[in-house]
């Protein structure tokens, strides 16, 4: 295989390490989120990815009816069914116990119901857990406009939002078009509120108190399910002790890397996103490679 010359690592934080005596404890117990009738795919595939960074363990909270789907795409993932209403969305009824896990991420194919709301407002309110903020769960906080809660925790250090152009634009207001004014948005909510926030776009950038401007990826990435992918990754290694930061500039680095990858073998119109998961581990390998030889 002809493999990709990685950017320079300087700036990107070195892969968890993992101590010979260590078990699937020790590697980050993490749950997902999401998922409805018709789009379970999304969080089966974040669960797949996150498993495939390197979680202990991998738990998926979804709608009932969808729990078949999603355990059917890996024998790894254990489900945890939840209340639904007759479409197959969470209801309103739904709860969960996230307290036992290292990280929480929530969003991929939840859609924005009043179940699905009181999941992610009560989420947000859990600023001592690190949590992953992808896709509807980002639309729910622009529609309800929960950052401008007075009643909000200010300190929401623990929580990483991951939004394409479109969710941030929804979020702050700014357009896809313009760039610059979309990070500089993000700076703001960052400041306000202690996050960190996944720029995505060309190029990803990553913004909290610095701002890292992601190096890896190609434009065969701009592929569906590719975001779902990120989040599982970032929700890992959240899971495996990094800081928001640190887990963020890392996750979209390797991301971007095994896109890399997928494309120099496949070509850029035919990478998917299952083809960036599978590349996670050339990419994993190549990082902790240059890490150890720097």
């Amino acid at each position: 295989m002809q493999v990709p010359c990685p950017p320079p690592l300087t700036s990107v934080p070195n892969w968890p390490n993992r101590e010979t005596d260590a078990h699937k404890g020790n590697f980050g117990k993490v749950l997902l989120v999401g998922a409805s009738r018709g789009m379970a795919g999304s969080i089966a595939l974040s669960s797949i990815a996150a498993l495939t960074t390197g979680s202990g363990l991998v738990s998926t909270a979804i709608p009932d009816r969808c729990l078949e789907t999603v355990a059917g795409f890996h024998p790894g993932i254990m489900t945890i069914p939840v209340q639904e209403t007759p479409d197959g969305c969470f209801g309103e009824e739904a709860s969960l116990d996230w307290e036992s896990y290292d990280c929480v991420g929530c969003g991929p194919g939840m859609r924005t119901g009043k179940g699905a709301a009181g999941l992610v407002e009560r989420l947000l309110r859990c600023t001592d857990k690190p949590r992953v903020f992808d896709a509807d769960a980002i639309n729910l906080l622009a529609k309800h406009r929960w950052l401008d809660d007075p009643a909000l925790p200010r300190d929401q250090e623990s929580l990483v939002l991951t939004p394409h152009p479109g969710e941030l634009s929804r979020l702050t207001g700014v357009s896809p078009k313009d760039r610059d004014g979309q990070i500089e948005a993000a700076k703001r909510l960052s400041e306000r509120h202690g996050l960190t926030m996944i720029v995505k776009g060309g190029p990803t950038c990553v913004v909290s108190a610095e701002t890292y401007v992601n190096t890896t990826g190609n434009p065969g990435m701009a592929t569906a399910g590719s975001g779902d992918v990120l989040t599982g990754i970032v929700t890992s290694l959240l899971g495996q002790g990094l800081t928001p930061f640190d887990a963020a500039t890392l996750g979209v680095f390797l991301h971007g890397l095994a896109g890399d990858f997928a494309a120099e073998q496949r070509s850029q119109p035919a990478v998917t996103c299952l083809e960036i998961i599978a590349y996670l581990p050339n990419a994993i390998k190549a990082i902790a490679q240059s890490h150890r030889l720097s």
